[in-house]
């Protein structure tokens, strides 16, 4: 067994997800995008339970885990399995609005480090609380905003630092498609423009897709599952270091991820397998380079269970922390809150409504 215990707390796809065979034996496995397999491909840690409130979602994660993980065990009753198992490391992976209790009864036993779905929460009472336990009880907290932990956006974020493209000034991100979702998973988009905005927003205006106009101040999702109770929307954001982010969400469009960087001297643009460094030559004619990401290792979430333990055993500061969590969901709801009063400026810090 390894030197640490990982448990999981809800069995979707993205939290149980198991491995596949790859399409050449010398390849090895394909590797999916799940909690479980991180914490399967990460030699200190060992897989000792799932939780889920499901019996079937219980018998998919037993007959997906067990031929390899043979002690592994399922619980409806996320509170009994962590008192019988004692993980070290715990994943959460409920709907967006259940996550807070079990954040907070783990971190309050005897979990060191909690790999939290996104978004952290649906309120900012909530993501306080979260964040103010974890902090308390020196208990390692990362949310999962995987781009946080992909080569290509590492380097991108490297090269406006280093003035690729003159001083940051505008980010243009799009996101489209049925899960053109504010909060599950525009949560990513609003938290990769932050990434690169560096800095707390300073005020936000924002306007929900038409259909959408009589949603409300306050998140009225179902956690996640159903677009229709997940509004898509437009925002604009104004940072306090002076850079403007124009945020595009919406389900009435085609399926997209992309942000543009732009500077006074050139720009990026990533996403959707595109990775370009535009820039002005001294004639005045733009060059287009097509960029590569560093070939690592690791893919992201190996990559953050990684890093959980890092913080685990020597601490620092998350490359996703509760913090930069809130700040992503603070946005979210300065853009229901806009839309709510007639595309009204939301100043900042905000408050619930």
């Amino acid at each position: 067994m390894g030197k640490y215990k990982a448990a999981l707390v809800g069995l979707t796809g993205i939290s149980a997800g198991t491995p596949a065979l790859g399409p050449d034996p010398l390849l090895g496995g394909l590797m999916p995008h799940s909690h479980a397999s991180a914490y399967a491909a990460t030699p200190s840690v060992t897989l000792v339970a799932g939780c889920d409130l499901l019996p079937q979602r219980r018998e998919e994660f037993l007959r997906g885990w067990s031929p390899r993980l043979p002690h592994v065990r399922a619980y409806s009753d996320y509170r009994e399995m962590l008192d019988r198992e004692q993980p070290h490391l715990l994943s959460v992976a409920t709907p967006d609005h259940r996550h807070t209790q079990i954040v907070v009864d783990a971190a309050e036993g005897n979990v060191r480090g909690i790999y939290c779905e996104k978004p952290i929460a649906t309120t900012l009472a909530e993501a306080d609380r979260m964040i103010a336990v974890c902090r308390e009880r020196g208990v390692a907290l990362l949310i999962n905003h995987t781009r946080r932990w992909l080569a290509e956006y590492l380097e991108a974020r490297r090269l406006v630092r280093e003035g690729a493209i003159g001083p940051l000034q505008r980010i243009i991100a799009t996101l489209g498609g049925q899960r053109a979702m504010l909060f599950r998973n525009g949560t990513h988009l609003i938290d990769t423009v932050c990434f690169f905005a560096e800095s707390d927003p300073d005020w936000v205006v924002g306007e929900l897709d038409d259909e959408r106009h009589d949603y409300g101040p306050r998140y009225a999702g179902d956690g996640g599952h159903d677009p229709g109770t997940d509004p898509g929307a437009s925002g604009y954001v104004h940072f306090r270091n002076g850079v403007r982010a124009f945020i595009n969400a919406s389900q009435g469009t085609v399926r997209d991820f992309e942000l543009e960087l732009i500077g006074p001297a050139g720009r990026i643009r990533i996403g959707n397998n595109a990775f370009e460094l535009w820039r002005l030559m001294e004639n005045g004619q733009p060059a287009v380079t097509h960029l590569q990401g560093p070939h690592t290792m690791r893919g992201d979430m190996v990559a953050a269970v990684a890093e959980l333990i890092t913080l685990v055993e020597h601490g620092g500061r998350p490359s996703a922390s509760g913090e930069d969590g809130r700040r992503a969901l603070s946005i979210a709801l300065a853009i229901l809150q806009s839309s709510a009063a007639e595309c009204r400026r939301v100043d900042f810090p905000i408050q619930d409504a």
